[in-house]
């Protein structure tokens, strides 16, 4: 790749960001198809997140990835959003449409391309638990309620954000039975108990939610654990989960299929999938 007075820049704003394999996907995909693009992961402080958006119209960026702690921060410094990221209150994609800052997220429909590739005989009306009420968590639950998900289940610490996440999904789509639990394992073994499919989106390994797992006497070989981190490859939760016989699987490959998408929006090619998956060796 060579760099030069055309190349367009593409971010990744977030903190932290130095084990963010989203360089790698995507460099590799601006060689594949020989793109005058370049990305760069970039550590924002808090207090500089509008800063940092601002600058993609001052530098004329093609666009941004969003990642943690900043994907609903971003919202108010952008010209205009997606009617879901607006709904899920979460931007993951910043494209500059000359001059004219647009958010979107591809976060549910990365996970879901991720879910239909590595689980296909999974079905999607029955009862799913999403661990976790932040960024990621609204835009996986919405995307699966609005996919035909029967009944869902959110597990949070804070009560309140799980009511809130539950009551967007009620209010926004036709899945009425979406209620909350907390981190106690007499709340959550029944829930585990009905649910084929377990997305785990924290950023660090719950203690109760391991506890409730460790004294659970279920069998679950046929279910999976989604959890939405990669580093490490494979978490706590994720070896508790397999050693009560469930399928696992880190966040890789909704990393891959979200990148597909932002791809595209960035600079209007089709993505080479193949080129990006072996970067990432997925």
């Amino acid at each position: 790749m060579t760099i030069n007075a055309q190349t367009r820049f593409c971010f990744l704003l977030g903190n932290p960001v130095n084990h963010s394999l989203s360089p790698a996907l995507y460099n590799s995909a601006f060689q594949a198809l020989n793109l005058n693009y370049s990305y760069l992961a970039a550590h924002v402080e808090e207090e500089r997140i509008g800063a940092a958006v601002e600058g993609l119209r001052a530098l004329s960026a093609a666009g941004a990835n969003v990642t943690s702690p900043f994907k609903e921060a971003v919202i108010p410094f952008l010209d205009s959003v997606s009617a879901e990221a607006e709904t899920i209150r979460s931007v993951n994609t910043i494209v500059n449409r000359r001059g004219s800052l647009f958010g979107t997220t591809t976060d549910g429909s990365g996970f879901y391309h991720f879910l239909k590739h590595s689980t296909p005989d999974y079905r999607l009306e029955q009862p799913v638990m999403i661990v976790g009420a932040g960024g990621a968590a609204r835009a996986v639950a919405y995307t699966l309620a609005r996919s035909g998900a029967g009944e869902m289940f959110i597990v949070n610490r804070s009560a309140a954000k799980a009511k809130d996440l539950a009551n967007l999904i009620r209010n926004e789509t036709d899945l009425g039975r979406c209620n909350t639990l907390p981190f106690q394992a007499g709340e959550l073994l029944p829930a585990l108990a009905k649910c084929r499919l377990i997305v785990y989106t924290l950023p660090l390994d719950s203690e109760e939610f391991m506890a409730a797992l460790d004294k659970s006497s279920l069998s679950f070989s046929q279910s999976f654990l989604y959890d939405l981190r990669y580093s490490p490859e494979k978490s706590e939760v994720m070896k508790r989960f397999n050693q009560s016989g469930g399928r696992i699987y880190n966040g890789l490959g909704m990393l891959l299929w979200q990148a597909v998408i932002a791809f595209e929006h960035f600079t209007g090619h089709k993505a080479p999938v193949a080129a990006m998956q072996e970067a990432v060796k997925l």
